[in-house]
């Protein structure tokens, strides 16, 4: 992964990842007869790393008590551990996006569509509530997730850091904005004093028209 990573699929010859993995391209080959073989094995290693199912659990345990911004803020958090932690994935799949290749395809097949249909069923749910606001439950969920991934992508792809601050600080701010921006706002209770007084104030008129 770190040769892709580096000098992208075009960029990268098989003799060059065999020598990486000291074997002969005759063993590679026998091991990766297609380059489908060869994204399932990136695939594979990913996910072992990335603990997904471990991430997908806590997710579903907010969302069972409807902890909206826990909620919101493990999604942020678990986006910028990915990028941190993972890199070279990310890098990679910035590669084969460019060339042309499946791989991006075949990981949202494996893996994006699921996370994306966990993370919509819960926005369809909060809609229905009344927590979050009615609209297009995907578009939403491009919300939840943008501003991680533009940061992450900043930060560990292009080197550009534009927040100077640690990134678990970075995910707990981004999700107070979320939810700020999400939450209905609430109707001001109404004033008890004000009521009384208004009440007093049509006695008295009545009293004068009399």
């Amino acid at each position: 992964m770190a040769l892709f990573s580096k000098h992208g699929f075009s960029g990268t010859r098989t003799k060059d990842i065999a020598a990486a993995c000291g074997v002969s391209e005759a063993i590679l080959f026998r091991h990766f007869a297609t380059k489908e073989d060869l994204y399932h094995a990136i695939l594979d290693t990913h996910e072992e790393a990335a603990g997904k199912e471990k991430w997908l659990s806590d997710m579903q345990a907010m969302a069972d008590r409807r902890d909206d911004l826990g909620f919101i803020k493990c999604l942020q958090t678990q986006i910028l551990k990915s990028f941190r932690e993972d890199t070279a994935f990310h890098r990679l799949m910035l590669y084969a996006g460019l060339e042309g290749h499946s791989l991006p395809g075949l990981f949202h097949e494996r893996s994006g569509s699921r996370v994306m249909e966990f993370l919509r069923n819960y926005v369809v749910l909060r809609q229905r509530e009344g927590a979050f606001p009615k609209g297009d439950a995907d578009a939403l969920v491009v919300l939840l997730a943008s501003p991680a991934m533009q940061y992450a992508n900043a930060k560990y792809i292009f080197g550009i850091k534009t927040v100077a601050r640690p990134d678990k600080e970075v995910a707990d701010e981004f999700a107070k904005f979320l939810i700020t921006a999400l939450k209905p706002a609430l109707k001001p209770a109404p004033n008890p004093d004000l009521h009384a007084a208004g009440k007093s104030s049509k006695k008295s008129s009545k009293r004068k028209q009399s």
